[in-house]
């Protein structure tokens, strides 16, 4: 049976207390000048020779704690701790690759907070009853046309077809993969090394209600769902110059109103929704625009809500004269309730203040999801800058949440019993 006083809270403390907190913030100095260039922010992307590069550090560092280190078909760097007894392993990460022009802490805190979660077992002599996996995930940011690729192929979703499509230097992503001397055929057969009982990530927030609240970490309650739609409003195109404005019938005019509509419909259910591109034929500054196209994406974690909203944007778009069509569409991903209280427990023992929130991202935990439970663990973002070279997240932002990544940690190896 699980013990769960196996952690008191003057042990935890003693444990917080031995967490290398400068030597977190020297990992992240040293991997974020990998692929840094001046002016240009980090230029990191999946696979790159930078990205590589800052994989073998990764590795080089795991073993210098001690660990079975080693790349994994899909270029994930997998670390494995041995635990007390034979149990499914628990598993800490996320990414090291970058955007172009990213910053130096999307991703990389969580790699290097669990390193140093490790780096304080070790010192201290403690043993988890799990065994523990620390895992840097390959390609997790939209670089490529499988991402997140890395885990993706580690819980066995990865498919030929996938890599079929564009990577980020223009080639297609199976290029790009053979290019660096991966073998597409093991990618595809990729499992994960051992049974997981949990996946914990830390990662910066990338907005800003946590630095605005004042509160220390977030604890996200799930990854939102996504859903894109293409909207499309038709015209008549015709001389700017001696159409009279009451015998137009102008597409952009039509589709103005369906814009802000989106806005309110999203303020109103409490979600996110954005007009991010928009296509205006014939898109010439002295004729009317005949036809215009518009990519429209909401982000929600409730399922009915965005059923809600979806209607009423369907409704809003044939009011405007126009249609709407689905496109892409991601479930929402609800993290785990008995690893969301372990972290709240383990920061409520160290007295760091949390906040429930969604992560409007997505991550490698929503991948993860599909063959264990997870929870993820949110920084501050400084005026919820990311995917930029201004990112940044204060250094004690950055050592708190690898001291609640390390608490979550016992409280859940003394919790799960599988």
């Amino acid at each position: 049976m699980p013990d769960l006083n196996a952690y008191p809270p003057e042990k935890l403390h003693t444990l917080a207390a031995a967490f290398d907190g400068e030597q977190l913030l020297a990992d992240l100095d040293t991997l974020g000048a990998i692929g840094w260039k001046p002016g240009a922010g980090l230029q990191r992307m999946a696979y790159s020779d930078a990205d590589l590069e800052a994989r073998r550090w990764v590795l080089a560092q795991m073993q210098a704690l001690g660990m079975q280190a080693w790349f994994d078909p899909a270029g994930n760097v997998i670390a494995l701790l041995l635990g007390r007894e034979e149990l499914p392993a628990l598993a800490i990460g996320s990414h090291t690759d970058s955007v172009p022009g990213g910053g130096k802490f999307d991703g990389a805190l969580g790699v290097l907070a669990g390193l140093a979660c490790v780096r304080t077992l070790r010192s201290q002599g403690v043993q988890l009853r799990h065994p523990l996996l620390v895992i840097d995930f390959a390609a997790e940011e939209a670089t490529t046309s499988a991402s997140p690729t890395g885990s993706l192929s580690f819980i066995g979703g990865l498919t030929e077809a996938l890599l079929d499509g564009p990577a980020w230097d223009g080639r297609s992503t199976a290029a790009l993969l053979a290019s660096q001397g991966f073998d597409v055929a093991a990618m595809v057969a990729n499992r994960p090394p051992l049974s997981i009982a949990a996946f914990l990530e830390v990662h910066i927030e990338q907005g800003e209600r946590l630095a605005a609240a004042g509160v220390s970490i977030g604890v996200v309650e799930g990854i939102v769902g996504i859903r894109r739609y293409y909207a499309h409003f038709e015209g008549q195109a015709n001389h700017a110059g001696t159409t009279e404005m009451a015998r137009r019938r102008d597409a952009l005019v039509m589709a103005a109103p369906f814009i802000l509509a989106v806005r309110e419909a999203a303020v109103a259910h409490g979600i996110v929704g954005t007009v991010g591109r928009i296509e205006v034929h014939p898109n010439a500054p002295n004729v009317i625009p005949g036809r215009v196209m518009l990519d429209v994406e909401i982000r929600g974690l409730d399922e009915a809500v965005l059923d809600r909203a979806e209607e009423i944007l369907l409704a809003e778009a044939a009011r405007c004269g126009g249609t709407l069509h689905f496109g892409h569409r991601k479930e929402p991903v609800p993290a785990d309730p008995r690893l969301m209280a372990a972290i709240e427990r383990g920061c409520e023992a160290l007295g760091l203040r949390t906040l429930r929130m969604p992560s409007g991202a997505g991550h490698d935990a929503m991948n993860l999801a599909a063959i264990c439970p997870y929870a993820m663990i949110f920084a501050p973002s400084e005026q919820g800058i990311s995917h930029a070279p201004e990112e940044w997240t204060q250094p004690h932002d950055c050592i708190n949440a690898g001291r609640a990544l390390l608490a979550a940690l016992l409280e859940v190896d003394a919790l799960l019993d599988v």
